[in-house]
């Protein structure tokens, strides 16, 4: 019951956030949000063709941000070993193991396309969400970046995903002393960052 308050509450912090980004004209992981609405209000096709613009890439759903929580870690660890892959490039010795690198990058979009029940069974019990993700739900989400599409609004939005996702790993997937000043505001790599050292150098491991 405690687990399931939790995440309730989780969750009302990530829609104040969202809130808050789309009134400051952000297109943020809640921006494909009136789209849906415009869509189910039965306004038409011309409405749905309206509602679908400020959302760049194709009309995929449900949105990344909408999946399952498993499914997104599983798009954050492809997403980071994508990056990893990219920042050894410039050295020699990785150059001539070409393989390796095609490997990595091979096992990052595995893991972000079809990876979530594989990351489901991984993770740490904290980390979990409900049950496991079914195929359907695996095959229906949004792939974002990992796509023939490759556009700027993908990889802003597995960018937020990843922050999203880290934040919560902090802050242990529950309400506790991180909680409230992570969710506050928009999320970054360098807020994240700096609350988590700052309650290390407090002597504080877990809260």
């Amino acid at each position: 019951k405690r687990r399931a308050m939790d995440a309730a509450e989780l969750r009302k912090l990530a829609e104040e956030r969202e809130a808050r980004h789309r009134a400051a004209g952000g297109a943020g992981p809640g921006a494909g949000t009136g789209a849906r609405n415009a869509v189910s209000g039965g306004g038409g096709a011309r409405t749905a063709a309206a509602a679908a613009k400020p959302r760049a890439v194709s009309a995929r759903v449900p949105m990344l941000f909408r999946a399952h929580r498993s499914i997104r870690m599983a798009h954050s660890l492809g997403f980071f070993i994508c990056i990893f892959a990219l920042i050894l490039l410039p050295f020699p010795w990785v150059t001539r193991t070409k393989i390796l690198l095609g490997f990595m990058f091979l096992l990052g979009a595995w893991l972000a396309r079809s990876g979530g029940a594989f990351v489901h069974g991984w993770l740490p019990a904290l980390l979990v969400e409900g049950s496991a993700p079914s195929p359907a739900d695996i095959e229906a989400h949004d792939k974002s970046l990992f796509t023939p599409e490759f556009t700027s609004v993908a990889l802003n939005e597995e960018w937020e995903v990843l922050l999203e996702n880290l934040a919560f790993g902090c802050t242990y997937g529950k309400r506790n002393c991180l909680t409230n000043q992570m969710y506050s505001g928009p999320l970054s790599l360098g807020k994240i960052c700096s609350l988590v050292w700052g309650k290390l150098k407090e002597g504080v491991i877990r809260c």
